[in-house]
Formats: structure tokens, sequence, C-alpha cells
């Protein structure tokens, strides 16, 4: 167990701190009488204001009076919350210890104006690690030069970029895409958010619900078409859930995809380049510069994974709930950006916040366990982060260089100075273990970086519906 004597100008406490069972700290603070009664005085003046006593103005009435009507413990949770933060804030520091979470259990006692305060709290650091067998790891080769059939397939793909759409007469098929009128009604009556005009509808592309599309497929311009399906029992809005439904729908045009021709003057629009050949050369280098670099992504994907795999360590389960709660914040934040509130979007698209963190538990624990590899290694082989690499890393994440540069690493907290240098310290580590790797024949499964905040799409709605999300 290890003790201190911590005082500031604003909070005078002692703490001492206990490691319990797998990385687990016990930290108990004991916060000074003359600490207590300070933070209940401001306690006092931030919410005085709210208490109407008899005989007295709102808000002047003294705080004896307040104590003796509502009791003596009126104060004491404003007054733990405006003094404890600081305390913990300066005992984590005098021990250097990081939590990898908030705390687990916040247990207060003993709280007085002559005794002043005692409290324990419950939270995780991060585990000790062991590690070895780390040189010689393996990785699949992959060839990175281009070939025949990745060149056809850029050329598809561009040709495919470039269609264009013109007029057909005949009837609709799958892939066409139809412009449509179309009103839904159910039990006779039209229903809110069931209509559209001039709408372009790709048939096959499962826009609208199941079955709506390939009704439409064999009709041609000048149908009046009758459409009958049934909302399925997911569906976003209650009142169609289950329900069956007829959209009436008039095929105004039927549009079929025509692609260019793979040529010197389709080369020279879409390229700018000379010809087809030099254009097929441009492909060629930019495919095998495009494998490279899945080469290098997937190699040290397998060897994060097998990192992860022989480090010796058991990981507190708050660090892969940190890293779930980082992820929810990203998600919001992308939702957010497409113009969408993150519970319409969970609704339409039958999801739950408790569903997306299942979803990302396993990246979570891929992630955690892979830094603390990372960083195990870095520690056993004497890995440092210097400040021309500090420096170098911000230059890269932001772009800035110069006196702006110089700056901006002056200004940067401490907090993100040590998230920063332990990005560094990981990477290089990285780059350690990759020159100690060995290439294998074998097939091996590429592994495929996922992202723990996926792309955010449109629910299958109705048009009429799809404009309510957005």
């Amino acid at each position: 167990m290890s003790k201190s004597k911590n005082k500031s100008p604003k909070v005078q406490f002692t703490s001492e701190y206990e490691k319990l069972e797998k990385s687990k700290i016990k930290l108990t603070i004991t916060i000074s009488p003359e600490t207590f009664r300070e933070g209940l005085q401001m306690a006092y003046s931030k919410n005085k204001h709210y208490f109407d006593l008899p005989g007295f103005r709102k808000g002047k009435a003294p705080r004896k009076m307040i104590e003796q009507m509502y009791g003596r413990e009126v104060f004491h949770e404003d007054a733990v919350s405006i003094i404890l933060p600081d305390a913990y804030e300066q005992a984590l520091e005098q021990y250097d210890l990081e939590p990898v979470y908030k705390p687990e259990e916040i247990t207060p006692s003993d709280m007085g104006e002559q005794t002043g305060a005692v409290f324990t709290v419950l939270f995780y650091v991060k585990p000790e690690v062991n590690i070895d067998g780390y040189y010689g790891l393996t990785y699949p080769k992959m060839e990175t030069d281009a070939t025949e059939s990745d060149i056809q397939a850029a050329l598809r793909a561009e040709q495919e970029k470039n269609v264009r759409q013109i007029s057909v007469e005949r009837a609709a098929q799958l892939e066409d895409t139809v412009t449509i009128n179309f009103t839904g009604y159910q039990d006779g009556e039209a229903f809110e958010g069931g209509s559209g005009k001039d709408f372009d509808l790709k048939l096959g592309s499962n826009q609208f619900i199941p079955g709506f599309e390939d009704q439409l497929v064999g009709h041609i311009v000048g149908d009046d078409v009758k459409v009958e399906v049934t909302f399925p029992e997911e569906y976003g809005h209650e009142t169609l859930a289950g329900k069956p439904a007829i959209f009436e729908v008039e095929i105004l045009d039927v549009k079929a995809n025509e692609l260019p021709e793979i040529n010197d003057e389709f080369a020279q629009d879409v390229s700018g380049l000379e010809n087809l050949a030099a254009y097929r050369e441009s492909l060629a280098k930019d495919i095998s510069e495009r494998k490279t670099t899945q080469l290098d992504n997937n190699k040290r994907m397998h060897l994060m994974q097998q990192l992860a795999q022989i480090a010796e360590m058991e990981v507190p389960e708050a660090m892969y709930q940190a890293r779930l709660d980082d992820s929810w914040e990203n998600f919001k934040r992308q939702v957010e950006g497409h113009g969408m509130d993150v519970e319409s979007y969970l609704r339409f698209s039958n999801l739950s916040e408790e569903t997306m963190r299942a979803s990302w538990l396993s990246q979570a624990k891929f992630d955690v366990d892979s830094q603390l590899a990372l960083e195990a290694v870095a520690v056993k082989e004497n890995i440092a982060a210097s400040d021309e690499d500090f420096k170098e890393h911000l230059g890269t994440m932001t772009g800035l260089e110069g006196d702006e540069l110089d700056k901006l690493v002056l200004d940067v907290n401490p907090n993100r100075r040590k998230e920063i240098t332990r990005d560094i310290l990981c990477k290089k580590a990285l780059d350690f273990v990759t020159e100690k790797a060995i290439a294998v024949d074998e097939p091996i499964a590429p592994i495929v970086e996922k992202t723990a905040e996926p792309d955010i799409a449109e629910p299958d709605i109705i048009e009429g519906e799809a404009q309510e999300v957005e």
C-alpha cells in the first residue's frame, strides 16, 4: 500500500492506494475538515437561491436555517461534486495512476464539518503484459504486380462509372431505371409518406420495400400498375409494420444503361492520356501501388493478431467498455454528420445501442489487446519516442509545418501528448516486429481491418419516409 499527503490552496487531503486483483485499484481519499467546510459553503452559495424559507426572501435564508429545515446533509452531495474531482485528479497524478475507464464505484463515508470526508474509489488501470516470441512471426506472401485480369477489372469499373442512361421503347427489366408517380393506400386511404412524383427507381436496387420493384418488371411507359405489398414486421413505422398496402404506380419513363466502348477516345475522356495503351500502363502502376499498400496493411494486421495472441495478460473488461464508448461516440458523430439524429437512424434500421455495441465487441477486444501487446514490445525493446518523432507525427496528422507546427507542438495538452506518444511507440514497435517477420507461401486468409463505426446508409424505406429521416 502506498500513502502520500497533498495540500493545495483549494484542496487539502491525504490519500492512499492499494492494488487489488486484475489491475483493480482501491484509492482512498480523506478530505480535510477545512476543505469540506469550504466545499459546503460553496455548495450553499451555488444553491441558496432555490430555497424559499418563511421570513426570508428567496435566496437570502442563512445556511444554518436551511440545514435545520432540510437536514445537515442537504449540501453534502454538491460539496462532494465540488471538491472530490480535484482531489481525485491530484491523487492520480501523485501516484502516476492512469485509469482506463471511469470509476467502477465511489463510496463516501464519515462526512462532517469536524471530521472532513473519506471516499473510496475503485477503478482499473492497464494490466501487466508479458510478451515473448515476437521474432519471426509470419505473414502471407502476396504478388504486387498488376495482372491482365486486374487491368480488365479496372477498365470495366471505369466503364461503368461513365455509363449513361437512355430511354428505351421496351418493357422494363431488372437493372433498368424507371421514372414513376406513385401513391400508397392502406384500407383504401392514402397514407402519409407513401407518395412521390417523377421518382427515379432502379429496379433490383431494393430501395423500396420487398416485392415493390419486382412488380414493375415487364411494364412499359404509360402503364398504370397496381402494386400489392406487405410491409415487413420489423418496419420502422408501427402503423404500417406487417400490414398490406396497395400502391398505384404510373410508369413515366424506362431508361437502360449504355456503356461506352473501351478505346482510345474513352481513355482520353476518362484519363486525359494520349491513348488506351498509355491509360492501361497508368492503371497497371496504380494497381501495383495499391497492392503494395494492401500487402503492407495485411502484413501488419496478421502480425498484430499474432501479437495479441502471444501476449500474456489479464485485460480488465473496463478497457473494452472504454473502447466501445469511443466507438459509440464516433458513431453518433457520423450519423449526425449525415444530418440524422441517432434515435431515428436506429429506429429505421431496426437497431439499438446494445446491438451496435455487441457487433463491435470483437473489434474492440482486438484493438485493446493488440495495443497492449505493442506497448509491451516497445518497453521490452527500449523503444522511445523522441521530440522529433513527436513533431513529425503531429505534422503528418495535421498537415502543418514550420512555425505553425512548432506552435502546435507547444500547445498540445499533457493528456493528448501522452496519447500521441503512445501511438508513436506502438507504430515503432510494429515496425520493429515487421522487420523481424517472415513471409510464407501457405495460403492464409487475408485479414481485413474492421472499423468499429459502420458506414451510414439510408434504411430500406419508401421515398416519402426517407425525406423525414434526412
